[in-house]
């Protein structure tokens, strides 16, 4: 079968699915099988395909159709402009989070930071993106999953980082020493609204990084209640939020100078608090 033909058959067999963008995706697929950039799909559409990287072609297509999400299906996902190992049984970073980390990096541009912490690092990428930049500060990432541990150690190897160390813990359960950054981005969707996520977030990625509780504010209690023992003073404390939760978190931080930044689509997404003396 000839390239282009590939592409077609890869387009119909999709069109009909929910949350995929055809187009995009069958050329992703195809230029990650040949090792080629995309471009190279344009100018090579008359090549003739291996009957191998055909089978593993429509395979893949067959999951996606399946809902099955292709950082999962590829073992690997792009944050920040690196490339990192994602695990089916972590959260898939979200383009929401860079926010995030450029938040963090004002506030290390800005301040003097020995050490940092992350709540829930899922596949470690918001700690490590932040460690390879910052090679002076100590970063401690933890997770309550051992998959997410497994991924994150996975992925400092990967960067060959000497300045971040990965810990099981339930929030602040094996924490010993107090940070002047605290970072999570926590399960923050309401218990209700599980089933009204899109079917390859609530089928396929881990409902242990999704339910919130009751009203989504769960997580973000436990670790405010913790901040007086392991926040340092004048530490920052930086939240990914939900779209509808900035007045929540403002309330739960009342104590301390809040900001809440917008993502592009100008709805609230990461909270930065600062505790006074």
């Amino acid at each position: 079968m000839e390239l282009n033909e590939a592409l077609k058959e890869g387009l119909n067999y999709l069109e009909d699915s929910k949350y995929t963008n055809p187009f995009f995706e069958v050329r992703l697929i195809l230029s990650r099988l040949l090792d080629k950039d995309i471009s190279y799909l344009i100018a090579h559409d008359k090549d003739i395909l291996d009957e191998k990287i055909l089978d593993e072609y429509f395979s893949i297509l067959e999951k996606r159709k399946n809902g099955v999400p292709l950082q999962y299906i590829f073992g690997e996902t792009e944050f920040f402009g690196n490339k990192f190992f994602i695990d089916e049984n972590v959260l898939i970073p979200r383009d929401d989070t860079e926010i995030s980390v450029e938040a963090l990096i004002d506030i290390f541009e800005k301040n003097s930071v020995r050490n940092s912490l992350e709540i829930g690092a899922g596949s470690g990428i918001v700690s490590i993106t932040m460690a390879m930049r910052y090679s002076d500060v100590n970063f401690t990432a933890v997770d309550i999953s051992d998959y997410a541990i497994k991924n994150t150690k996975k992925n400092i190897e990967r960067f060959n980082l000497e300045n971040i160390k990965v810990l099981k813990s339930n929030l602040y359960e094996n924490i010993e020493e107090s940070y002047d950054i605290i970072y999570s981005n926590p399960p923050y969707i309401k218990s209700k609204d599980i089933e009204e996520l899109q079917a390859e977030v609530k089928d396929y990625e881990p409902m242990l990084a999704l339910d919130g509780g009751v009203d989504g504010l769960f997580f973000y209690r436990e670790i405010i209640n913790g901040l007086d023992k392991y926040l340092n003073k004048n530490g920052y404390v930086i939240f990914e939020i939900g779209y509808d939760q900035g007045d929540d978190l403002r309330e739960l931080l009342k104590d301390y100078s809040v900001e809440v930044l917008k993502d592009l689509s100008n709805k609230d997404r990461v909270v930065i608090a600062k505790k006074g003396e």
